[in-house]
């Protein structure tokens, strides 16, 4: 199951341009898109920090910006069982979530607003497809149009724009200055990471801004996420939250992706996040 999983294609040739496809056969089989900004044009303006997944940088790009480019000290899948892979899962995660929001954008989608098995999760997840988006209702019906222990979801609270992956040459890290460089406890991560001739794939984000945490924002983020049949993969930390904005799209999965847990599968309340 392990080596099936980490062998799943998760990146997409297609350049970012509009809204994605997101037919049922999409959302089972999701891969980010190529970002569509020029790489050669890439500015690193500072280091933002680490962790055990990657490293995080603002850069701007010709110009543009500021974003935030994310690199994953793993390029290539864990061998080891139960181990899981970074760089999959917040593409993977990314790539869900903006087809969800290309299908809320089309039509409402009704979800279980309880939903406590596995298979709820998952009529919940596959009802953001272009099979199943609810033809009946309107985008001017309120939510609470909806049936008993059932919701309408409208819109997405704000996530983390993604722009998409691309790949950067292994020289962009050897020129960068040593005030740009990336960190880490283990120094082997660094040079397996920087010294791959056949360069490193980021992934680029938005830029969200530190505030406060709101506990209804929170809330709304947490409840949409259980809805569209989310789990945490770890246990929440508020340091991964900026203004209401989860920013940090390694502690979830989606329930197609690799270690999701029916026992990390319930809506949370704003104090148990934060």
């Amino acid at each position: 199951v392990h080596q099936r999983a980490m062998s799943t294609i998760f990146l997409n040739e297609q350049l970012m341009k509009g809204p994605p496809r997101f037919r049922e056969a999409d959302l089972k089989d999701p891969r980010l898109r190529h970002c569509a900004f020029d790489p050669e044009t890439v500015v690193f303006e500072s280091r933002i920090g680490g962790g055990k997944d990657g490293y995080v940088w603002r850069v701007n790009f010709g110009g543009e910006g500021p974003f935030v480019l994310k690199v994953f000290w793993d390029q290539v899948p864990p061998i080891k069982a139960g181990d899981y892979y970074s760089m999959q899962r917040e593409c993977q995660n990314a790539a869900v979530l903006q087809m969800m929001e290309a299908a809320v954008a089309t039509k409402p989608v009704l979800v279980n607003a309880r939903p406590e098995t596995r298979q709820a999760a998952m009529e919940n997840y596959l009802s953001f497809t272009e099979e199943n988006c609810s033809p009946r209702y309107t985008r001017d019906l309120p939510e609470t149009a909806a049936r008993p222990r059932t919701r309408l979801i409208s819109s997405l609270p704000r996530m983390t724009k993604c722009y998409g992956w691309l790949k950067l040459p292994n020289e962009v890290w050897i020129d960068l200055p040593p005030h740009l460089q990336a960190e880490n406890d283990d120094p082997r991560k660094i040079r397996t990471l920087f010294e791959n001739h056949m360069g490193c794939v980021a992934v680029i984000y938005e830029l969200v801004e530190e505030g406060e945490n709101e506990m209804e924002t929170v809330e709304d983020v947490d409840t949409f996420l259980w809805h569209a049949g989310f789990a945490y993969a770890v246990d929440p930390h508020p340091k991964n939250w900026k203004s209401g904005v989860l920013v940090d799209h390694s502690e979830i999965v989606h329930i197609r992706g690799y270690n999701w847990n029916m026992g990390d599968y319930v809506g949370r309340t704003a104090e148990q996040i934060l």
